[in-house]
């Protein structure tokens, strides 16, 4: 078997553990997706994944998923915790340490589903307007001790402002979200969590729930 065959193989293999989370269509379309974003090296846009791949012609099939697709997020996200926790466990110790922070992906049109507005210091982005539009979401990734670190980000949470949120949709501020989060890498992971963030998440609504965890629940430490 040549390397290429070889490859291809165990990209196909790794793969496939991902299939119950998506309908047979929608698994039909995200290989190529996924396989696209391994191959390009720029930023992450249908057109410099499908051009990587060879595919131009198929740029309205995977758009069309782009925009109405849908899959079982958080089975995905389990997933892939699972994965990395049986290839690479991250370990400090005896904890298992992840990373959670927010982070946002500009968008200038006020119709794109869950924009907001947002301060940007100009002493940070000299390019940029200090009010910008754009994706807030709150992630988190497995921390693997090394020179340096390696950040494996496997599970993510769009947040939107309450004012800014579309209709129907039901607000949650971004602690919230980071308790979600790091209680389904516990619920995933052999070794006790170890849960790093900035000040901004050293707040009673994380604090309280992870080291003073429900009945049944184990408890998360915090380093900020």
């Amino acid at each position: 078997m040549d390397q290429a065959t070889q490859l291809w193989t165990g990209w196909q293999s790794l793969l496939s553990t991902f299939a119950s989370g998506f309908t047979r269509p929608g698994w039909v379309r995200f290989v190529p997706w996924v396989t696209g974003m391994v191959w390009c090296w720029e930023e992450h846009t249908i057109t410099q994944i499908l051009t990587a791949l060879g595919l131009e012609s198929r740029w309205r099939v995977l758009e069309h998923v782009a925009e109405y697709g849908a899959w079982d997020r958080e089975a995905v996200e389990r997933q892939t915790l699972r994965l990395l926790e049986q290839e690479r466990p991250a370990r400090w110790g005896s904890y298992h340490p992840v990373a959670v922070d927010d982070t946002k992906l500009h968008r200038t049109s006020k119709p794109v589903w869950g924009t907001c507005t947002f301060h940007e210091s100009s002493a940070r982005s000299p390019n940029r307007a200090e009010t910008v539009r754009a994706h807030n979401g709150v992630v988190m990734g497995d921390l693997g001790p090394g020179r340096p670190w390696m950040y494996l980000p496997h599970a993510a949470r769009r947040y939107g402002r309450q004012k800014q949120l579309p209709p129907g949709e039901t607000f949650r501020t971004k602690t919230a979200l980071a308790v979600e989060l790091v209680r389904q890498a516990d619920a995933e992971s052999i070794a006790p969590i170890l849960a790093v963030c900035d000040g901004a998440y050293a707040m009673a609504t994380v604090v309280k729930p992870c080291l003073e965890p429900e009945a049944g629940r184990r408890r998360i430490e915090l380093v900020t």
